[in-house]
């Protein structure tokens, strides 16, 4: 008989980046391989809209309030699934009832995470609610659930304090979507440098800054910035912003040559998979990443990028050495490539993720 799994998730599906590359990129292999599959959001579209803007308190907690009830409403039904599955959480706020009432019912829970979520950390317009978040739950239920998925060796160690069934699941692109698009030799044009992102890693770009600057004097080159906010370089002559949209995102990426991620030093920062080098490199563009962070694991130095230390001399000289030679920057981009097709592609994690739903 095919597995019936529950998906309990923060957002609708196709909203959240989170979401997006964690599990909904599978759902049709997993549905193509017999496993029903059924998703459940916490919160609705209406709320998902205004959640993130100023103002709109009473909506926001209407919708909060409703995402709660459709929680408990789904409760008499869970006997119906064999797994549970709880991408970040079942509830934004609050303590985990509703993963307590599951493992009191002795449900099998397979419990999903991408960041270091036992971390205390809100946004700016949601800080009222911070003290709510409730993050020493993600421990309770680490320790209770039947299997965690994480996406970095970081978070692995850390679920195995709780846990020994941890599974490294790396954050993953599919390479039918993020593609090379044609582009004019280097020798004919300006190099693009880019960079993408949210407005809460936006200040990692203060790393490089004064590295770009230097580079100006030296170098005819763009530098992209995808983001929902535009962080503001006018002191570079060739700045150009660019809104992140969905309907768009794959061919803005696919103009950079190269490809930075910036990361400070910070326990939050090491439980991030490194994405931005994964982007980078389905497109075919070369990534530079801090030696901080997990972009070392994503990146073989010199082979299909380059990591390097957090002062301005190091990023000035790697990003120098690409620009000098642009035949090797093609060659390091089409290799980066290919690495993350054998290893952070949604094709060579599907084996994986079939294997969460079998004992």
């Amino acid at each position: 008989m095919n597995p019936k799994v529950l998906i309990l998730c923060p957002y609708p599906l196709g909203i959240s980046p989170s979401q997006r590359f964690r599990f909904e990129q599978y759902l049709q292999a997993l549905r193509e391989r017999g496993i029903d599959i059924d998703v459940r959001p916490f919160l609705d579209m209406v709320t998902m809209r205004i959640l993130y803007k100023p103002g709109h308190m009473a909506q926001r907690v209407l919708g909060v309030i409703s995402g709660f009830v459709r929680r408990l409403l789904i409760l008499p039904r869970v006997f119906g699934y064999d797994y549970i599955f709880i991408h970040r959480e079942a509830t934004p706020l609050g303590p985990p009832f509703i993963e307590a009432i599951l493992f009191v019912l002795r449900r099998r829970v397979i419990f999903d995470f991408d960041d270091a979520i036992f971390i205390s950390k809100t946004s700016k317009v949601n800080r009222i609610v911070g003290f709510a978040k409730w993050s020493s739950k993600i421990r309770f239920i680490t320790r209770h659930s039947l299997k965690v998925a994480v996406c970095n060796n970081y978070l692995v160690n850390w679920v195995k304090q709780y846990n020994e069934h941890a599974v490294l699941l790396p954050t993953t692109i599919d390479l039918d979507y993020h593609k090379p698009i044609a582009k004019a030799p280097l020798a004919t044009r300006r190099a693009v440098i880019g960079w993408t992102g949210t407005q809460s890693t936006m200040g990692y770009l203060e790393l490089v800054r004064e590295a770009l600057t230097e580079l100006q004097s030296r170098y005819d080159f763009e530098f992209r910035v995808i983001c929902d906010v535009d962080p503001k370089f006018p002191e570079l002559k060739n700045y150009r912003f660019i809104k992140w949209a969905l309907a768009s995102e794959i061919e803005d990426l696919a103009g950079m040559d190269i490809g930075i991620m910036p990361v400070p030093q910070g326990e939050w920062e090491q439980g991030k998979v490194g994405f931005k080098a994964i982007q980078y490199s389905g497109v075919a563009a070369a990534p530079v990443v801090s030696s901080t962070g997990s972009g070392h694991e994503v990146v073989l130095h010199g082979r299909t990028g380059l990591v390097v230390d957090n002062d301005k001399g190091s990023w000035v000289e790697a990003l120098s050495s690409l620009l000098d030679n642009p035949g090797q920057l093609e060659v390091m981009g089409r290799a980066a490539r290919e690495y993350i097709d054998s290893r952070y592609s949604v094709r060579s994690q599907v084996p994986t993720y079939l294997a969460l739903f079998g004992e």
